[in-house]
């Protein structure tokens, strides 16, 4: 159950269920059990960002048992404290202290090196996780790793091999969702059992109208919080200096990760619509809020072609010139 809860990010509930299984494994006096137990809280309140604490946790997982196998997931916990604490070059001196690099040490290696900008190490390193494992979870920071490196060969080689392998784990992810359950018995299980009467039947009735209240502000806050993030990126990018780098315009592929990753999937909703690619650019750059004298800088062309561009692409859309902009937010904001 920890570690499913693990799956789903819910680091507060993985820790409490590994400090109960560590109390269960003390009463059975299983020192091996009681270490890992104890190494998995550490790696808790690492991704917490909970760095002393971590460290704590794995000193006394070491007092418990100073098994091989155990020192190997200490020297895990403490270089991923060490990421989550923003110390990348810690992360690189636990790595050198691990006798076999396990994937995970790889990962944090590769996100490590992506941090300090060495992305040819990074790449490396990215590649070896993808090699070594289809777990989902280490190939979607491959992804985010990708994204801070140059479009190189090297990059483009990983991508093709994270590609198919994500494929295969997401598909299989949708027609399995015990991971939720699992969380849902977890928390069930920390609840001590209560008998219910009417008094608390009417106070659970009211804290649930609160809920619904709270729940209902939250999805409006993070509606409008997801709009401004849209005007927010459109405002950084409009006041880019360079903005054919800032979006890799070279690429296309790479162009369209990053576009999608900063507009909302922009490119993804109109490549749907059966724009070319050669429409998706204006788009975005009307999507910006550029006006024609940045366009045909960006595009490196005249500005006297810019209007018949942005005429045939409201075309295709089939709206005005006028209301293009305003459409293109509107398809960037849809589901």
């Amino acid at each position: 159950m920890a570690t499913m809860c693990r799956i789903g990010e819910r680091h507060e509930l993985a820790y409490a269920l590994y400090e109960q299984s560590f109390y269960q494994f003390e009463l059975a006096q299983d020192s091996l059990a009681q270490a890992y137990a104890l190494n998995n809280m550490a790696w808790e309140q690492a991704v917490l960002a909970h760095k002393q604490e971590a460290m704590r946790l794995v000193e006394e997982a070491l007092s418990v048992c100073s098994d091989t196998a155990v020192q190997n997931k200490v020297l895990e916990s403490q270089a991923a404290a060490c990421l989550y604490a923003e110390e990348y070059d810690s992360v690189l001196y636990y790595a050198q202290q691990s006798p076999s690099e396990s994937v995970y040490m790889h990962m944090l290696m590769a996100q490590a090196y992506t941090f300090m900008g060495n992305n040819d190490s990074a790449l490396f390193y990215a590649k070896q996780v993808v090699m070594q494992t289809s777990n989902p979870r280490y190939l979607d920071d491959v992804y985010y790793i990708l994204t801070f490196c140059d479009s190189t060969a090297q990059a483009d080689e990983v991508r093709a091999l994270a590609a198919t392998r994500t494929d295969i784990q997401r598909d299989l992810e949708r027609n399995n969702p015990e991971w939720i359950e699992a969380m849902l018995l977890a928390e069930n299980a920390l609840k001590a059992p209560k008998s219910t009467s009417p008094k608390i039947l009417v106070l659970l009735v009211a804290v649930l109208l609160v809920l619904l209240v709270i729940v209902s502000f939250i999805f409006i806050w993070l509606h409008k919080r997801k709009v401004d993030s849209l005007e927010q990126q459109c405002r950084i990018l409009r006041h880019c200096t360079d903005l054919r780098k800032e979006l890799n315009w070279t690429i296309y592929q790479q162009f369209s990760l990053i576009c999608n990753q900063r507009l909302s999937g922009i490119v993804d909703k109109l490549e749907r619509r059966g724009l070319s690619e050669r429409e998706i650019r204006i788009c975005v750059l009307v999507l910006i809020g550029l006006s024609y004298a940045q366009m045909a800088e960006v595009l490196i062309r005249a500005e006297n072609g810019i209007g018949k561009d942005k005429y045939l692409v409201a075309k295709h859309l089939g709206v005005s010139v006028k209301d293009l902009q305003k459409t293109l937010r509107s398809i960037a904001r849809e589901k």
